[in-house]
Order: structure tokens, then sequence, then C-alpha cells
């Protein structure tokens, strides 16, 4: 293991507040007191990004690890501020030639981390969360006046484009989570979630704090690195969910801790530490692991002690980005679920009870409409999804957009999610992934009129072409809008 830890805290946050995590480990005989470093970051200040704390801990981490691999613990947003400098790290060592990076971190150990965002973000960016940061948070500087970190929570907030961007590179690109780095050049990450939400009058009064799926602050899915990525091509001639193959650790190890909110599982109380599956206690296990096969079996070990600490519902979140087949974001657009009798009629009341207990939960970034992300509770799904294959019909989703230019169109189709109709292989569904984050690339085929631009023959005459036909002719509700 590692010599020397580094402390990361989250949002609004200062390296005040984990002293006692710091002492947990010191106590705990895994870091003697002189190799505990703490990090401060100035997450109030509406002009930083992610990108200037990742420059500036890259830059300190050379000064005072002169390149020695550390472990690093981190809280909430803090797993961002890591990853970010993770990824710029890599990058900066393959832009220098080594084809091998190795990843300056050895352990991750991410306590409730925002790896994809959380649902107070947008909260955080109004007057209120700006008169509460700078009139009610000990760790807001003075010049940072009415600021709330405007670009940070935009990049915290649910299917933000920086979340986006960032799990494209580590993990679904090149990264340190790839295994093809080997034991001593991989970074090895641990997940360890809170699984239960504010009471009292912060769970009454503030949006959020008590919402289920979440621990009070983030969505509990959305802390597991244990993603998948697809990517939906609606201008290929057959429309299917085509998987990116995988780099990353087949299984990052992850535990929902019920016992704790957002902000307890770094309480270091007697729960920390109270049983052999207790996060304390992984903790100390997760920073031993020396090889591949240690890890692989601490993901196992990981997933066993999730049996005894998970009581609640699962839940699953889809991550949907929309652009054109030229690369450009598509920012209006309407993605619309309905269930497609074996007949090609709707049946509108398997559709109307999907709208009601699914359908809402979806979330529209802030500044980028082209990301949105979906909620969904597994657990109540599959109830749902039986009653699908009892009518041997199909769990379908239209997707009809806008272009900001008049002269060029998006051509509408759709895309089959689940077959009830189809022979059952395995227990679920194939996008069926509870506890994750599901990223889900969508591809419109665009289509300009002749106004834009057209061909003339020998005699400057328009030569007669084919007509653009869709690659799939939109079924359900979209066809009424057609």
């Amino acid at each position: 293991m590692a010599s020397k830890l580094l402390i990361i805290h989250g949002y609004s946050d200062g390296a005040t507040s984990f002293t006692a995590l710091r002492d947990f480990f010191v106590r705990s005989d895994a870091y003697s007191r002189d190799n505990v470093f703490l990090l401060n970051y100035d997450s109030l200040d509406d002009g930083s990004t992610f990108e200037d704390f990742a420059d500036k801990l890259d830059e300190d981490y050379h000064k005072l690890f002169q390149g020695e691999r550390i472990d690093v613990a981190c809280h909430s947003t803090g797993a961002l501020v890591c990853r970010g400098w993770l990824r710029m790290h890599y990058q900066r060592q393959a832009a220098a030639g080594i084809k091998a990076p190795t990843s300056p971190v050895e352990h991750l150990l991410m306590f409730a981390p925002a790896n994809f965002g959380s649902d107070l973000a947008r909260l955080g960016q109004s007057f209120l969360g700006k008169f509460r940061s700078t009139f009610f948070n000990s760790n807001h500087q003075g010049e940072d006046f009415m600021e709330s970190g405007r670009v940070i929570l935009q990049g915290l907030e649910p299917a933000s484009p920086f979340q986006w961007a960032l799990s494209a590179d580590d993990l679904h690109g090149d990264g340190f989570f790839n295994v093809a780095l080997g034991d001593r050049k991989v970074c090895y990450p641990f997940v360890f979630s809170g699984g239960k939400g504010y009471g009292g009058l912060q769970g009454r009064l503030i949006p959020g704090r008590n919402k289920p799926g979440t621990d009070g602050t983030v969505r509990i899915c959305g802390t597991s690195l244990n993603t998948r990525k697809c990517v939906v091509d609606f201008a290929q001639p057959v429309v299917r969910p085509n998987w990116v193959p995988e780099q990353k650790f087949p299984t990052i190890p992850f535990t929902i801790f019920s016992e704790f909110t957002h902000g307890s599982i770094i309480g270091v109380e007697k729960a920390f530490t109270a049983g052999t599956n207790a996060a304390g206690n992984l903790a100390l296990e997760a920073i031993k692991a020396q090889t591949l096969a240690d890890y692989a079996a601490l993901a196992a070990r990981f997933e066993a002690a999730q049996k005894q600490k998970h009581t609640g519902d699962d839940y699953q979140q889809f991550f949907f980005k929309v652009r054109d087949d030229v690369g450009f974001s598509v920012t209006d657009f309407y993605l619309d679920f309905y269930v497609m009798l074996p007949s090609g009629q709707i049946d509108s009341k398997l559709t109307t009870e999907f709208d009601k207990e699914f359908e809402s939960e979806f979330t529209k970034h802030s500044a980028d409409p082209s990301c949105r992300v979906l909620l969904l509770n597994v657990t109540n799904l599959r109830k749902y999804l039986q009653k699908v294959r009892q009518a041997k019909a199909r769990l379908v989703f239209d997707l009809t957009a806008k272009s900001p230019n008049a002269q060029v169109k998006f051509l509408a189709g759709y895309a089959v999610l689940f077959d009830g109709s189809a022979p059952v292989s395995g227990n679920e569904p194939s996008f069926l992934y509870p506890n994750t984050t599901t990223l889900v690339e969508i591809v419109l085929n665009r289509v300009g009129t002749d106004k834009v631009l057209h061909l003339l023959n020998h005699d400057l005459e328009k030569p007669v072409l084919p007509p653009v036909l869709p690659s799939t002719t939109p079924t359900g509700r979209a066809a009424l809008l057609e």
C-alpha cells in the first residue's frame, strides 16, 4: 500500500471537516501522522473550474510527492476533483509519449461520491443558495461575496456535460481505471455510498434532502463507477443499442450503507467500524490491495457486504446525450416512452403507467439541454416489465427533435428498449443494471434542404436526385407529431 494519504473534501466544505477521518486512519496504523495530508480548494468561487483544481493539484503533487504513488480518500464533489486530476495527469503523460502512464494514485477511496451529480446543485445556484453560502458557511472566502461556485455547481448537476466528458475518458476510454495498465500502474477505486436521506427539519424543508434513491444529496446509483455506455444511432439502417467495449475493471467495488446519510458516512461514529462489513473496516482492507487479483477479490467482498448493508430499493439512471450525425449537439428534442403491442398499436394502459411511475424523473441540464437523465426505480421497473412481457409487447422510445436552422431537420425514429415477446435470456433485460448509471449517446440523422446546398448539372439545372428516406419510420406518439 502507499505510505501517504491525501484527503479531499466536497463542495462548500473544507479540510477541517475531515479531522475525524484523518485520525481514524492514523489511529488504525494505516498511515503515520506525518504522512496524512488534506486538501483545500475554493469550490464557492464562481470562476473556478474542475480543470483549475486539477491543474493546481497536479502541480502541487509533483512538488510535494515527486511522482510517488499515494492513496486518496475523497468525499462527494472531491471525487470529481480527483477524477479530473487523474484524467489531466494521464493526458499529460500520454502527450509526453509515455505509452503506459502510471497513476499517481494507488488506492482511491470514494465516500458518497458525486460521480454523476446531485439534485441539490440547482438549488445552490439560486439566490438562496448564494445567500446561504455567503453568510452561513465558514468556508466562504470574502472575495466570493454572493457567489456559490456557478461552474462547479453546473458540473455537479445530474447529466452535466463535464460528467459526460470525464466518464468518456476515464470510464469508457483511456485512463487510470484501465486494467491493461497492470498491477503497479493502475488506480484501484472503491465506492462507499450512503443509503438514506435526511430526516427532521432538513428532510421537510430542503427539496431533495429526503428524495428516494438518494443519500440526501447525491443519487445512490450515480455514486457507482460500474457504468456502461451505448450508442443509439438513428442514422443507421438498423437501430439498436451498440455497447461500447469496456476497458475499465469488470467490477469496481461498491457498497451501499443504508445506515448513513451523505454527511454521516464520513463522521467516523460507532457504525463506521462496527462489524467486519463496516465502512471503515472495508476501507482498511481496500488499501491493502496490491494486485489485480486482490482487487477482484475485494469487489466480491464489497458485493457480499452490500447484501447485508443495503435494505432499500434499487435504482438506475440513464444519462442521455443527443447529437446529430455531423457532431453538433441537439438541444431541442422530445424523448417519449410508450408500449407497443404486437399489432403495432399503443397499449394506452401500460404507457400511462410508465408515464406516471417513471417518466416524471427526467432531468434536463440547465446549461446544456442536450444532456438529460432519467432516474428509474429498478425494483418497481422489474415488476412493470413483467406486465409488458405478459402482453408480449415492447417498451419503445421515440425521439423527435427540432433544429435551430429552419433549413435543417432531424429525421424522427424509434428504438426498442425491451421486447416482451422475445425468449427470456438471463434474469434481466440487457439494459437493466441496478445501482449504476448507463450512458446513452443518441445520434440523429440530419437532412438539409436545397436552400442550404444543392447540385447543378452541366446546363446549370438541378439534377433529379433520389429522395432521402428515413432510416427508421417513427411510430406511436412520434408518428402523430409528423
